[in-house]
């Protein structure tokens, strides 16, 4: 039997025969962007505009829309200085064209890059740089900066996706907005939301994230110093029947660096059916996070299940550093709350959670400069235990000033977001993403062939000898651990070729 390990990455290809490149400067208007059409690529150069945008093409996963700037490193900067949103020039005259400075409606396959939304605000305290709704799918934003809007971004409808990674999302909010509908960094509504690689903070009302997704997944962020407290998932404002309705929260590989006077100092993330919405479950998987907290009693999970909601979290391998108090359960007969190998202090409560590693101190190298990786010696060091679903294969790169980068997590041994003695280069938003490799041996009378887990999203692929060659899904069961991914093969099988891909 023939076996080559080869590694592929995820080609995708945005040109079509009829494609154009549109260039847009500070003299032309919306209307050269919102006329993009699929597999047209704008850029944007650099300088300060202040029209809206309003896009509804609808693209395809091989013939996307991408707009971006023309230099990512001198990005143009859509500010509205003083002018509320809805008063700018903009094609669109709804009543809610106030709602962001950049709307997608309906859109499909969107990408969007290097651009700074500042001061997008209306007279609702509503608006957001980006609000994305009514269906909108495959959207991917990357490498932007939010700031000074009363929502940083927001939107989401039940069967809406975006992506958003290496963004920065600052001072977002805006006071003058009720208690009861506060603003928020990043606030969604519904649907289906990933954001990887962001650097999160300093919301002005609100929190961080404000989450009402049917399943949200977000990791390898850095999230500090909301105003409230950093972040939540409540339930779906576009649920409507009996149900059985359920939403699920990943939080995987963050850091949470707790605000010195948060608004609300009792928790850090909180499950609440705000709604109170019957026949509701809320789901969240909190492994692999590294907290920093300031106020001794904030809960890092808060199971807000008063009304009897039923909610279900699994918290394991975090660093809980600075709180007596992992997590909060009002109503232990409406939740399943279960973790293993978490550190936390000496004098906190374990309560449900279990194989915890208790001592004075993490052992962060310099925690005074916000280095939270992990010094020689700590205790932290392999603690884990990679028994999870979808252990970390990455990990935010590096803190505050140089932020917004990722780098390959050689194992998940380690508690914490960050692994111990990691000399792997970053990878920033322009950067060509690292290939997996893939590895073969022989174990007796089959074949063991294995990748990185930071490539679990890849699949294994096994070819025949034909010609032309026939490409399928292995169809054997492979394991992830806390060095990778393996699958096994019987040494019998008649394919020989095997590639990974997304």
């Amino acid at each position: 039997m023939l076996v080559r390990g080869v590694a592929l990455s995820l080609a995708v290809c945005w040109h079509s025969s009829e494609a154009a490149i549109i260039n847009v400067t500070t003299n032309d208007t919306y209307a050269k962007i919102e006329g993009a059409n699929p597999g047209d690529q704008v850029f944007i150069a650099p300088g300060t505009y202040a029209f809206r945008v309003y896009l509804t093409k609808q693209a395809t996963p091989t013939n996307r829309i991408v707009i971006a700037a023309l230099d990512s490193s001198n990005p143009p900067v859509w500010d509205f200085g003083t002018t509320l949103v809805e008063n700018a020039p903009g094609s669109y005259t709804a009543g809610d064209r106030g709602r962001g400075g950049w709307q997608f409606s309906g859109a499909q396959n969107y990408n969007l890059s290097g651009i700074i939304f500042r001061h997008c605000r209306t007279a609702t305290f509503n608006s957001a740089g980006i609000r994305y709704y009514n269906g909108t799918t495959n959207l991917y934003v990357k490498d932007c900066v939010f700031t000074l809007n009363d929502n940083g971004l927001t939107g989401g409808t039940q069967y809406s996706e975006a992506t958003v990674e290496f963004c920065e999302f600052n001072a977002n909010g805006n006071t003058n907005a009720s208690l009861s509908s506060p603003t928020h960094n990043i606030y969604v509504y519904g649907g289906l939301l990933t954001m990887r690689y962001c650097y999160v903070h300093d919301s002005v009302q609100g929190e961080n994230f404000h989450i009402r997704c049917q399943n949200s997944t977000l990791e390898y962020n850095w999230f500090a110093r909301a105003n409230n407290y950093e972040g939540d998932l409540m339930s779906d404002d576009d649920f409507s029947g009996a149900g059985p309705f359920a939403q699920a929260m990943t939080l995987r590989g963050n850091i949470f660096v707790e605000n010195s006077l948060p608004g609300n100092h009792s928790q850090v993330v909180a499950l609440y059916n705000d709604a109170g919405l019957t026949n509701l479950t809320l789901s969240l998987q909190m492994i692999y996070n590294t907290f920093v907290g300031v106020n001794t009693n904030s809960a890092f999970v808060h199971v807000s299940n008063a009304t009897g909601t039923q909610m279900n979290a699994e918290i394991s391998d975090n660093i809980i550093y600075a709180t007596k108090t992992p997590v909060l359960i009002e109503d232990t007969n409406a939740a399943t709350v279960t973790g293993f190998n978490n550190w936390i202090q000496t004098n906190a409560t374990a309560g449900s959670l279990t194989g915890s590693v208790q001592s004075a101190s993490p052992g962060f190298n310099n925690p005074a400069a916000k280095d939270y990786t992990l010094v020689n010696g700590s205790v932290c060091i392999g603690a884990a235990n990679a028994a999870v679903l979808g252990p970390p294969g990455r990990e935010y790169f590096q803190n505050e000033i140089l932020n917004g980068r990722w780098r390959i997590r050689p194992t998940a041994r380690d508690l914490g977001a960050f692994g111990s003695a990691n000399t792997n280069l970053p990878v920033g938003p322009y950067d060509p993403a690292p290939l997996p490799q893939l590895g073969i041996v022989r174990a007796g009378p089959n074949v063991v062939v294995s990748w990185p887990l930071f490539a679990q999203d890849f699949q294994l692929y096994e070819s025949d000898l034909g010609n032309p060659i026939t490409w399928s899904l292995a169809p054997y069961p492979y394991v992830t651990n806390a060095t990778g991914v393996f699958e096994t093969l019987p040494m019998s099988a008649s394919r020989a070729f095997f590639r990974l891909k997304k």
